[in-house]
């Protein structure tokens, strides 16, 4: 007990630093873009928020379903150390790239690491936590996970303006160079499908590939709803602070920083209270959590439209809405995990979250650009932020078709 719960606490905080380096350009875009030429919005949404976008969430989620094979095959332990090092080396130079070619190529490197330990975390996690424990661990890593996104957006803004904008670069990347060694050096390897009861013995033949994963339908849906809901996240989180400060008049490293930071501290704390609630739910009957996690969703499309079209200067609108915003809209993803994992066994589970990871990654990589390169230049800021949003809406869609797919393929992890 006291091991699981030592490597899980440093699962959490590893993660914490990994995810707190994902939107360190968003509050400094306008820095990064003077000083590598980039001076228009438009110049700057594409070359630092499309192209680098794109490319850091296409290579973490094709990394990604490399370490999900492997994940169900080779120590994970030493898997995990592997990528949380890969991955911070280029976050760390990142700080000191001489030009946009070098930045290009650190930052699309940096998602190696992001990409990497999802999978690996989520398997370590399914052998350590049964299925009716799994909602509140999962969540406890969402909280993390959020709070380091949270907490390196805060960061990069508050210092860009005195410091400049490499300096949160190094300051998140140096502490899990020290982190993973301490959790290599300290824990084991799980046994896998030990909290899974009654687990079939599984052939290698039955894992070598992915395909198998596609005949649960609860998998294809949560693959989906990933590909949908990411695509808001990805935009607001790269360019939603420049639109704020330079199309409404909110400062950057004043109001405008701070209504996202709040977006991503409810988010934080809607994670803590969907993963609650989706476990109460979960214990009545589990059809009620996709049901819970679609209808909020849906209903976070609201303040989120809102919070777009919010007038100038109006400040105590402007925190309003990005309240709301983050309160509704993320109690889906502990939850998802969580469905993804009770219908997966031990033996596929780094595979299964290695295709969630790179759908999410799709959304994330191709979200930005299709918005921010294509959207922006023919409509404007204000209408592709617009039908970002409504991304949203389709992914509230998806999840409710898990009412009738869940509860069948429902199996505590031991299909």
């Amino acid at each position: 007990m006291k091991s699981r719960t030592f490597a899980t606490m440093q699962l959490a905080i590893i993660s914490f630093f990994m995810f707190a380096d994902q939107n360190l350009m968003g509050p400094n875009m306008k820095l990064i873009g003077d000083e590598f030429g980039f001076v228009s919005e438009q110049d700057r949404y594409h070359y630092l928020g499309s192209l680098i976008n794109l490319a850091f969430w296409i290579i973490g989620g094709s990394v990604s379903l490399f370490i999900g094979y492997f994940t169900d095959i080779v120590s994970r332990k030493k898997l995990f150390f592997l990528i949380v090092m890969v991955g911070e080396i280029p976050c760390l130079l990142s700080g000191f790239a001489v030009d946009y070619n070098q930045f290009f190529i650190l930052r699309a490197l940096t998602g190696i690491g992001i990409g990497g330990i999802i999978p690996i975390t989520y398997s370590f996690l399914g052998d350590y936590f049964s299925s009716k424990e799994r909602i509140k661990i999962v969540t406890l890593i969402g909280f993390a996970s959020g709070l380091g996104v949270a907490i390196g957006q805060l960061t990069s803004g508050v210092l860009g303006e005195t410091y400049g904008w490499r300096l949160p670069f190094i300051i998140f990347a140096v502490p899990n160079f020290i982190l993973v060694s301490v959790f290599y050096l300290t824990t084991k390897n799980p046994v896998r499908g030990e909290m899974d009861l009654n687990i079939k013995k599984v052939d290698f033949n039955d894992f070598k590939d992915f395909k198998g994963l596609f005949k649960t339908k609860t998998n294809i849906l949560v693959f989906l709803q990933g590909l949908f809901g990411t695509v808001p996240w990805a935009v607001f989180g790269t360019y939603m602070i420049d639109y704020l400060s330079s199309n409404l008049n909110y400062a950057r490293d004043g109001s405008a920083t701070f209504a996202i930071t709040i977006v991503g501290g409810m988010a934080i704390l809607s994670s803590l209270i969907g993963g609650f609630i989706g476990n109460k739910l979960y214990k009545k009957n589990p059809k009620y959590l996709p049901l819970f996690c679609g209808c909020t969703t849906i209903i976070g499309v609201i303040p989120t439209l809102l919070l777009i079209n919010v007038p100038q200067n109006n400040v105590f609108l402007l925190y309003t809405y990005a309240t709301l915003t983050g309160f509704f809209i993320a109690m889906t993803p502990p939850n998802m995990k969580v469905i993804l994992m009770n219908v997966n066994n031990s033996h596929n589970r780094g595979k299964v979250f290695s295709l969630y990871n790179f759908s999410d990654d799709l959304g994330r990589g191709f979200g930005p650009f299709i918005i921010g390169s294509l959207l922006v230049s023919l409509f404007g800021s204000n209408i592709a932020f617009n039908v970002a949003s409504m991304f949203w809406l389709f992914c509230g869609i998806i999840i409710l078709f898990m009412v009738k797919t869940f509860p069948i393929e429902d199996s505590g992890g031991m299909q």
